[in-house]
């Protein structure tokens, strides 16, 4: 069978794993849940997890951010071993995203993403510790 999303976020074993948190604030009727995992091996990044949840009784409030998560990830479709999976369930909205940057072609992510401020090294790689402080600027929180 084909590989699902969950199966691509199981851990190596030589993987260790960052677990990060964002604080959100969040407004009425939304309750936001967003954890991001680093998957490394030394002092390089192997693959991240990202895991955000809105919680709503507002359907209105749901379907908004489906379609704002399914925007953000339509760039990345054509890219292998970038992978994304948006769903609706009952109250809450999820938004999976994992990325596999040994095997990524990371030129197309920089196509997208810009040359400014990128993550990479010159040989394509990621340091853990550039991810770490590029998520700090967000209040993104790892430990």
């Amino acid at each position: 069978g084909k590989e699902t999303i969950e199966d691509k976020m199981k851990q190596e074993d030589n993987e260790k794993v960052l677990h990060c948190v964002r604080n959100v604030t969040t407004q009425d009727n939304i309750d936001a849940d967003i954890k991001y995992s680093i998957y490394y091996d030394g002092d390089y990044v192997t693959k991240t997890v990202s895991i955000e949840k809105v919680t709503s009784k507002d359907k209105d409030i749901l379907n908004q951010y489906k379609e704002a998560y399914e925007k953000v990830f339509s760039s990345y479709k054509g890219i292998d071993y970038y992978d994304n999976k948006v769903e609706k369930n009952g109250n809450t909205v999820s938004s999976i995203t994992v990325i596999n940057y040994q095997k990524v072609d990371t030129n197309k992510i920089i196509e997208i993403e810009g040359k400014e401020d990128n993550i990479f090294e010159e040989d394509g790689k990621v340091k853990k510790d550039t991810l770490v402080n590029f998520y700090k600027k967000y209040g993104i929180t790892c430990k």
